[in-house]
């Protein structure tokens, strides 16, 4: 009996959680992190922002009971973690990525969508742009990018390139093509071409201008499913994007062969699904939604494997970063 009270309890559990992730998205729609750089009173904050004093010290209070801001007798301020990542004066501020993350993935109405079934239209083209909003991705996703993802690529390619170095360098479907701008930054004698779409494709051009590489790095605009990519490419980069080639997934990956140099470099990012699509639970989740609307895109990991190597592709390196896949092939 006290093992099923045990159970019982994390059913519960999943209530406090809602409730505790309801508070922190309220929070940072609020923006309460960004006034607590420093100790303040509820009466500061109050005055700055206009927002009603009683409710406001509920908020505070709720949220340094889950440890998420400290409070110092009458006074709160951020945990050293929310000023990095949470308020708006800290170049890692992701708060606009997690609330947008938060909308793109919601399961809100989900009943519905079970009992009356997907989006006829999303389902006949399986198209991500016909539920994603790709532009506001590219923007709001930039710091998760410097947070996660720029580090192992650079490290990666300072060990397979430690005599000399990459002449071009394509981020295909790189969104604000912060891993190009930075491979291409970590070695002075390359070029980089950024692959998007028309739209996405202006969050690109604004990230390589405040970077002063325009006279490196160029966008190349259109539908890298479709379209022609170029060729004499010495490294790829393909985060995120294989799976939206699932209806020509051969046809892709040959153009990925075609399109390098001999000896080429393909680095490779994938979600890192189990076959039985059970593995990893958080990105499961993380695309729910968008399945539940109709779309069907993931591919496992196994699949995106067979489909490199069987193109001639070997498999150089892999890795994990968090719930991703990270796999290095060379042509």
């Amino acid at each position: 009996m006290n093992n099923k009270k045990l159970v019982a309890n994390t059913y519960y559990k999943m209530v406090t959680n809602h409730r505790e992730s309801q508070l922190f998205f309220a929070a940072l729609k609020l923006d309460i992190f960004s006034y607590l750089d420093n100790e303040i009173s509820i009466e500061e904050i109050a005055d700055q922002s206009t927002y009603d004093i009683r409710n406001l010290k509920l908020i505070l209070n709720a949220l340094a009971s889950i440890h998420l801001i400290e409070k110092h007798e009458n006074k709160f301020v951020n945990t050293e973690e929310g000023k990095f990542y949470l308020s708006k004066s800290s170049k890692y501020y992701i708060g606009d990525a997690i609330l947008f993350r938060n909308e793109m993935m919601s399961l809100d109405n989900i009943e519905n969508r079970v009992r009356f079934g997907p989006d006829k239209a999303i389902t006949q083209h399986n198209q991500g742009q016909k539920v994603y909003n790709f532009t506001k991705l590219a923007k709001v996703s930039i710091p998760e990018i410097y947070l996660w993802r720029i580090e192992p690529l650079i490290n990666l390619m300072n060990t397979i390139y430690q005599d000399s170095e990459p002449n071009k360098i394509l981020d295909l479907g790189g969104g604000s093509g912060a891993m190009g701008i930075e491979l291409c930054k970590a070695f002075p004698n390359s070029k980089g071409v950024i692959f998007e779409e028309p739209k996405v494709s202006l969050v690109a051009e604004d990230l390589i201008s405040k970077n002063n590489l325009s006279t490196r790095v160029s966008v190349q605009k259109g539908d890298f499913i479709k379209d022609d990519i170029g060729s004499g490419y010495d490294i790829i980069i393909a985060s995120g994007i294989i799976d939206f080639a699932k209806d020509h997934l051969q046809d892709f990956v040959k153009k990925l062969y075609d399109a390098l140099n001999k000896n080429g470099i393909i680095y490779l990012i994938t979600h890192g699904f189990s076959e039985d699509y059970l593995e990893p639970s958080e990105t499961i989740l993380g695309w729910l939604s968008s399945h539940l609307d109709g779309l069907n895109l993931l591919l496992p990991d196994k699949v995106i494997q067979d489909a490199m190597t069987d193109s001639g592709f070997r498999l150089y390196k892999q890795d994990k970063s968090g719930n991703h896949s990270i796999k290095v092939y060379q042509k």
